[in-house]
């Protein structure tokens, strides 16, 4: 029904070969994918528990043009690095479902984050986004992810440091103001650097993500433990944190290199922090960084992100013990630490914790997204609709508390100008079709603009009122689309006569 663009699949990226391996020559590694032992495991649950944790995600902490910093809402905007990680969570939603879901949400969430701008003053926080805006191109093909993706390493690249700190100075900056050099502003930029230079054929991507790996191998990781120092003080302190996140970043840095090059000591690096990983930051087999009193702020996203690179690693170097701690980690998630609305706690043993934080809610979505989808492929979907809280979203809020609607939500709080939804669907043949809109206004007769492909189509559609919000019903229109993928846009516009609420559900185009 919907064109895609998969990673997996036949997104070639110039020089690099499918996204599925990180450079010609490289050993092949597969960005996101889990190999835990799924011997016996049913997928379709799974993939439904994933599906319900990304939902659960943006009905709970979109509103209606960001994300929220916790639920219930406190009205505080999350943060920028927050932000993409919860970004990268919906984009293992839309992967693993290979677009049937979420999908319009790789475009929507680009768009709110552009509205507030790209640059921060963390080096770590610029390449969380690289690495989710890398992902967005992998995944829908739009060259102007990628662009920003690059201007963003761009800035990175600049925060290279030769004078500071101690006897071997070297490294990237975690801030605009020097405050100090941190893993995650080392690590990360080794694994965007890896996934710039297989997308875009440009080897200077690769030469520095060797000479920022060979400097923190060198000074951040213990060569008998293999644990990984936090961050370095500019009087050359080094300061010695317990975070998975740590550990998970070193890893992925590893793979990354070791699927661009072969080179076989980065894979024993890779094996040697797993190791350190395994046996000093689990707790009864599942990933621990605290519990749900000692692990708050930031500290409630590190374990999706260590999850996420030590499946890599699993998924090119499989372990049973590896395999175990992922399966646990990922089922404990779901059964342990999920809590009313599917909401989930930071410590994912439980109990469930409610209210609960954009950082440890996404940290969940995106571990049982990973695992699902390593226990096989997700259920093709069974509904030929176009959702609209699958649609690409403009400053309208998701709900999903009134009965009868189909799909994981709908668009709601919709009665004012510059808010709109777009719809990419597809026809195989030039002509004229029959749009239907499934919506409910319980708020009196309403209209809405129908836009097809930047045209006015249908200037003011009557969608005369259900008499409650409980109450769905249908409204027509004809329109005419060129053959293969169209853009159709619900717009309100109240100076071309858009009114009142409509809560919208899908919508369909047929001959």
């Amino acid at each position: 029904m919907k064109t895609w663009c998969i990673l997996l699949a036949a997104c070639a990226h110039p020089g690099g070969g499918t996204g599925s391996v990180d450079s010609p020559g490289g050993a092949a590694v597969v960005d996101g994918a889990v190999s835990p032992d799924a011997a016996g495991v049913d997928a379709a649950p799974w993939h439904a528990h994933a599906d319900d944790a990304t939902a659960s995600l943006l009905l709970h902490f979109w509103s209606p043009s960001y994300l929220n910093d916790a639920s219930p809402s406190t009205g505080v905007a999350t943060g920028y690095w927050t932000f993409a990680q919860a970004w990268d969570a919906v984009l293992d939603g839309a992967e693993r479902t290979g677009g049937a879901k979420f999908a319009g949400w790789i475009e929507g969430l680009y768009l709110a984050q552009n509205a507030r701008g790209w640059s921060s003053n963390f080096y770590d926080d610029e390449n969380w986004m690289t690495l989710a805006l890398v992902r967005a191109y992998d995944l829908a093909g739009d060259a102007k992810y990628l662009a920003e993706a690059k201007a963003l390493y761009a800035d990175i690249e600049a925060a290279w440091d030769t004078t500071c700190c101690g006897a071997t100075p070297g490294g990237i900056w975690w801030d605009r103001a020097h405050t100090q050099k941190a893993t995650a502003s080392n690590a990360g930029p080794v694994i965007a650097g890896v996934r710039l230079a297989a997308r875009t054929g440009d080897a200077s991507y690769l030469a520095f993500a060797k000479q920022v790996y060979a400097y923190w191998r060198a000074h951040m990781v213990d060569p008998t433990t293999y644990a990984v120092s936090d961050h370095e003080k500019p009087d050359g302190t080094v300061v010695t944190y317990r975070f998975t996140y740590n550990e998970g970043l070193v890893i992925g840095a590893a793979v990354a290199l070791y699927g661009a090059t072969g080179t076989a000591q980065y894979l024993a690096d890779a094996r040697g922090v797993a190791g350190y990983m395994l046996s000093a930051e689990t707790r009864d087999g599942i990933l621990f960084d605290g519990d749900n009193t000692h692990c708050t702020g930031d500290c409630a996203q590190f374990k999706g992100i260590g999850y996420r690179y030590l499946s890599e690693l699993q998924a090119i170097d499989p372990s049973p013990d590896l395999a175990a701690v992922l399966a646990a980690s990922g089922q404990a998630v779901w059964t342990d630490a999920r809590g009313s609305g599917n909401l989930f706690a930071t410590d994912w043993a439980g109990p469930p914790a409610t209210p609960t934080s954009i950082d440890a809610d996404s940290s969940a979505a995106m571990t049982l997204n990973l695992y699902a989808e390593a226990l096989g492929a997700a259920p093709p979907p069974t509904d030929t609709r176009y959702q609209a809280e699958d649609g690409v979203v403009h400053a309208i809020g998701l709900e999903a508390s009134h009965a009868g609607f189909a799909g994981w939500g709908y668009l709601a709080g919709w009665n004012g100008d510059g808010q709109w939804v777009d719809f990419h669907v597809h026809v195989a043949a030039a002509g004229t079709y029959t749009l239907t809109l499934g919506y409910a206004a319980g708020a009196g007769n309403a209209s809405r603009l129908v836009y097809a492909n930047g045209a006015n189509a249908v200037p003011n559609l009557a969608l005369p009122s259900t008499g409650s919000w409980d109450a769905w019903a249908t409204q027509t229109a004809r329109v005419a689309l060129p053959a293969g993928t169209s853009t159709i846009s619900i717009i309100f516009n109240s100076s071309l006569g858009s009114s009142s609420y409509v809560n919208l559900d899908w919508i369909t185009v047929a001959p």
